[in-house]
């Protein structure tokens, strides 16, 4: 079989501290040491909530090529005490991340979130209208080091109710770059976009991104250009 990727969210039942999404954080890299069937993988900790729930400790992102995934999710989520949703996916490159090698001690800064569709839209017209009409304009946005969108193909688990079709991923070098490109002109105007295809009550979060195991290489995004 080739490689899938998961998303997994990590969920408290409380508002969770600093120091706590630290310690899960540093579980989940030493819990990913010499589990088998990995090919790549991505921790990261929410260290800023800008409309998602105080609750939400982590993201995870493993890249496997096992034919049992469950195994290998299960081998890597077993040492946090929290609860775990996870979903098969599928990746949207609009710009290849520039980066993502393992980083040791670096890690990145990311905007992380979750989009649904519009209820009058059906799945695939919702993802049509994102690749034709929207991501040409968040595309555009200066500033970002990478746009990458997770298609939801499957639903493997979900303790905590959450309306998702896709995942969302933005990089930027520093928090000047992510600041510089919210004040853009086209930054407003994406957000103008999305309740033309979307629902507007999507979750996000500003987070430290830590590459454990290097994934496999996207390839060119949709919307990347030559000679830069």
């Amino acid at each position: 079989m080739g490689v899938q990727k998961y998303v997994i969210l990590f969920d408290a039942d409380h508002a969770v501290t600093a120091g706590e999404r630290d310690e899960v954080v540093g579980r989940l890299v030493e819990g990913a040491d010499g589990v088998a069937g990995l090919v790549g993988l991505t921790v990261s900790s929410l260290n800023e909530s800008l409309t998602g729930p105080p609750e939400t400790i982590a993201v995870v992102q493993a890249w496997t090529d096992s034919a049992d995934a469950g195994s290998v999710l299960g081998h890597l989520t077993g040492a946090v005490d929290a609860m775990v949703s996870s979903w098969l996916v599928e990746e949207i490159v609009f710009l290849a991340p520039v980066d993502r090698r393992v980083s040791g001690q670096h890690s990145r800064l990311n905007l992380f979130g979750t989009a649904a569709k519009r209820e009058d839209f059906t799945t695939e017209g919702f993802f049509d209208y994102w690749k034709t009409v929207h991501a040409p304009i968040s595309s555009s946005i200066p500033g970002s080091s990478g746009y990458v969108v997770s298609r939801v193909r499957e639903t493997v688990s979900m303790p905590v109710e959450r309306t998702v079709d896709a995942f969302i991923e933005l990089w930027y070098p520093s928090r000047d770059h992510h600041a510089s490109a919210n004040e853009h002109p086209l930054a407003a105007k994406a957000w103008e976009d999305v309740p033309n295809y979307a629902r507007t009550d999507g979750q996000f979060w500003l987070t430290h991104e830590h590459v454990v195991i290097e994934p496999p290489g996207t390839g060119p995004g949709m919307f990347d250009t030559d000679g830069d």
